[in-house]
């Protein structure tokens, strides 16, 4: 079976993990019943640096625990909004512990010159111009280059469609709620208060200034400028996104003097993929909308649903990296039966943490090694592979497995008693209780099964520009 390649930045947090403080002495005290010393989870490396630091007591929050980043800015610099990051999960606190070291960089840039302002300036006039052909096509034409106007026209008709077919598509899913949209990734889920605010690459409520954009270029130059940098250009760090946005646009204005500004890069740029999930050429070449028809027809393969396909490709909290993940995993696993309900769960997702944790699941289902052929089935609310020897396969990418009554409702379920060969796959680690209980049910535990065996595929052969 191929093997699918897990961050290598969970490789690092797992090495270093050893070199957490052991003596619980110098641990502090939490008061929250819910918290525990971040020291216990994460190693010294990602709480403390130069440009960050981590508050001492992290929640457990649905397993992952959820840590509060602080910046350390220096004297005279631009407050970071928003003041801290509160991150869920170790994996991403090492990508954002690795994002900050670039951010501090990034941030100089520009700094001691007005040229990244003045870029600012010129490209959002122009934007705004291109953006008022829309509206006001008679009045806008005047100063724009040939063939300006009919390219805008084409994406506006385009983008329209695109719109109302996923309008549509929302409206049935509301009309009839997916068959996966009742399962719950892991239990002692807590919600949310508010929505996720539109991700940059989906952000287009206003049609107007999203066709400027594109005409300008503005996504190209983004991707290019994170391929430069050797980072996540769909990163859902605000802060490096915030920084990203105006050297994009310096970049459309003057890539000379952006590439001048980079040469001053230290070597933080290029350690950040070293220690963060892999981002192959396709998400810096290629346009989100490309990679999505791309994905599309890899799924045809495995027989999936429409319905549920179109579900979970409309999902923005899956970002092109994300996206391919998943397409990754499902055609490493080839489930004969089952494709439409974990797609239907994917459709579900509401938090960009969700759709990271979908994506570890699945690559904890792949290294399991499995035996052919596989399918996706519900029991309870939870979603389980079954493989071709019958055998139950339920993975939990945690950072600690603790055993609440949640967690005893969620291993409840009549289901999983019926099944007498059944493995658990933890991600990190579970308390003693939830060991101990888990093996009285029969249960067979994996925990650290992001340990040091890495999974390797070839990468994916590119579509068409």
């Amino acid at each position: 079976m191929p093997r699918l390649p897990r961050p290598a930045l969970a490789l690092l947090a797992g090495v270093l993990l050893a070199a957490a403080p052991a003596h619980a002495s110098s641990l502090p005290d939490c008061p929250d019943p819910d918290a525990l010393p971040a020291a216990r989870i994460a190693p010294a490396s990602l709480l403390e640096g130069q440009h960050f630091v981590v508050e001492p007591c992290a929640r457990l929050v649905g397993h992952l625990a959820r840590f509060r980043l602080h910046p350390r800015l220096p004297p005279g610099a631009d407050a970071l909004d928003p003041p801290l990051l509160e991150v869920e999960g170790l994996d991403l606190l090492a990508q954002r512990v690795a994002e900050m070291e670039v951010l501090q960089e990034l941030r100089a840039i520009g700094r001691a010159e007005a040229a990244g302002a003045a870029a600012w300036a010129v490209l959002e006039d122009t934007g705004s111009a291109l953006g008022a052909v829309v509206g006001r096509p008679v009045e806008s034409v005047i100063g724009l280059p040939a063939g300006a106007l009919r390219l805008v026209g084409r994406r506006a008709g385009e983008l329209g469609r695109q719109a109302a077919d996923a309008g549509e598509r929302a409206a049935e899913a509301m009309a009839a709620p997916a068959a996966g949209s009742e399962l719950r990734l892991r239990p002692g889920i807590e919600l949310e208060t508010g929505p996720e605010s539109e991700p940059w690459w989906r952000a287009g409520g206003n049609l107007a200034l999203r066709l400027g954009q594109r005409w300008l270029g503005y996504g190209d130059a983004r991707r290019e400028l994170a391929q430069r940098l050797g980072i996540d250009p769909y990163s859902g760090n605000p802060w490096l996104d915030a920084e990203m946005d105006r050297l994009a646009w310096a970049a459309l204005a003057g890539r000379r003097s952006l590439g001048a500004g980079l040469g001053q890069l230290g070597p933080a740029a290029g350690a950040a993929l070293s220690t963060g999930h892999r981002v192959h050429r396709l998400v810096w070449t290629r346009s989100p909308e490309t990679i999505t028809a791309w994905n599309r027809q890899r799924l045809a393969v495995l027989r999936c649903g429409t319905t549920a396909r179109d579900g979970f490709l409309d999902n923005a909290r899956f970002s092109p990296p994300l996206q391919t993940a998943v397409v990754e995993a499902l055609l490493a696993l080839a489930p004969q039966q089952g494709c439409d309900l974990l797609l239907d769960v994917a459709a579900a997702v509401e938090r960009e943490v969700d759709a990271r944790y979908l994506v570890d699941l699945l690559h904890l289902l792949v290294a399991a090694q499995a035996r052919f052929p596989l399918r996706f089935e519900a029991v309870g609310q939870a979603l389980v592979m079954r493989d071709g020897e019958e055998r139950l396969w339920l993975a939990l990418p945690v950072d600690r497995l603790a055993w609440t009554p949640d967690t005893a409702a969620h291993f409840a379920a009549p289901g999983f008693a019926a099944v007498a060969d059944r493995h658990l796959l933890v991600g990190r680690s579970a308390s003693p209780e939830a060991r101990a209980a888990l093996l009285a049910q029969g249960w067979s535990i994996l925990e650290e099964a992001i340990g040091p065996a890495r999974m390797q595929v070839p990468a994916p052969a590119l579509p068409p520009p």
